[in-house]
């Protein structure tokens, strides 16, 4: 007999009644611990309303903090306040060229006409030209930023400040990133007239986190399913991972899964269960993005604990800059965490690198 027909009728004990909002994408109707934020990127975007140009901003923070969630908030609520905003949305590690990210915006608004074979500066030319005509204001999202600041990509900050000072047109940045050194990182000229403000977002407190996921909870699942000791545990969990608010949710929906599974209720014991899978899968997805030198690095940094730059760079070929490249985006990708540590009988300090999960 088809396993899948002995399964017939059986729907799991009602746990969830809408597993949308346990997913990465889910947009809450309002973002718990982040209204200073949430204030502050509306008060840079809403000069879009009045036909001038908006603020670029850098937002940074560690992952998991609601970045990403915080933005989408406020372009959703922009949109519905205006018809002159146009929102793009690229996360810079699936378009990590000069040319994806034009096309991008290009795409937004000519969706016809193909784009192979056309050069950097024709998709920029035909960009400006389209959105000179339509009106809008383009809010450029870069999501996971850190892929252009050290490589030779970065020259697409430059493209998008052409657009602003040299076509006069009224566009608006939105870079997103886990780094908080990446001001630093961005060109004089790019941190003067492109990133005109900064906005920090800081990790989750476990208190934020347990608000956080009573929210989900009553967005995603049946009433009565749950016990609130096991969202405190999910918090704290999290909270003791950086203050990841991802982690909080993934947890309670696998959770979820174990408790659909078996009792039907999601218990403290559902979610101990669970606390090892959780980390396992946040890891496999972040190492889906990793070429052979990030895991190659990775491996190298797990078998030593921990390894101090100077060793990282000594072990490897190629240019120093290349692998500090490297280093950046496992550190932005939450893969590794790294701190400033002095050394006896050493003048300065040593960058020292671990493996996080």
């Amino acid at each position: 007999m088809n396993v899948f027909r002995g399964l017939e009728g059986i729907r799991g004990k009602g746990v969830f009644r809408n597993e949308d909002a346990f997913n990465p994408e889910f947009l809450p109707e309002q973002v718990i611990g982040r209204g200073k934020e949430v204030r502050e990127l509306a008060f840079n975007l809403k000069p879009v309303s009045e036909k001038r140009r908006p603020t670029s901003m850098v937002l940074y923070g560690p992952p998991g903090t609601g970045k990403t969630c915080c933005t989408r908030h406020v372009l959703k609520e922009l949109t519905e306040y205006t018809q002159r905003a146009e929102p793009i949305y690229i996360n810079c590690w699936r378009h990590s060229t000069r040319t994806a990210i034009l096309s991008v915006i290009l795409e937004k608004f000519d969706m016809i006409n193909p784009r192979r074979g056309i050069s950097s500066e024709e998709v920029l030319h035909r960009a400006v030209e389209l959105i000179r005509k339509s009106g809008k204001t383009p809010i450029i999202v870069l999501d996971e930023a850190d892929a252009l600041i050290d490589g030779e990509e970065s020259g697409v900050f430059y493209d998008l400040l052409r657009m602003g000072e040299t076509e006069k047109l009224n566009v608006g940045v939105v870079a997103i990133t886990n780094r908080e050194d990446i001001l630093s990182l961005l060109d004089r000229r790019i941190r003067s007239s492109l990133m005109q403000a900064d906005v920090e977002f800081k990790r989750y407190t476990p208190g934020e986190l347990k608000e956080i996921l009573k929210d989900r909870a009553k967005a995603g699942l049946v009433p009565g399913s749950w016990d609130e000791e096991a969202l405190g545990v999910c918090a704290a969990f999290a909270g003791k991972n950086g203050g990841d608010a991802r982690i909080a949710i993934t947890l309670l929906w696998l959770a979820g899964r174990r408790a659909e599974a078996g009792s039907g209720r999601i218990t403290v014991k559902e979610v101990e269960e669970s606390k090892n899978r959780v980390l396992q899968e946040i890891k496999e997805k972040r190492e889906e993005l990793l070429d052979e030198e990030d895991k190659a690095l990775m491996e190298f940094i797990k078998k030593k604990g921990r390894a101090t730059s100077g060793e990282i760079y000594a072990a490897f070929r190629g240019s120093e800059r290349a692998w500090r490249e490297h280093l950046g985006k496992l550190e932005s990708m939450g893969l590794l965490e790294s701190e400033y540590l002095r050394e006896e009988g050493k003048k300065g300090r040593t960058r020292v690198f671990r493996a996080k999960l």
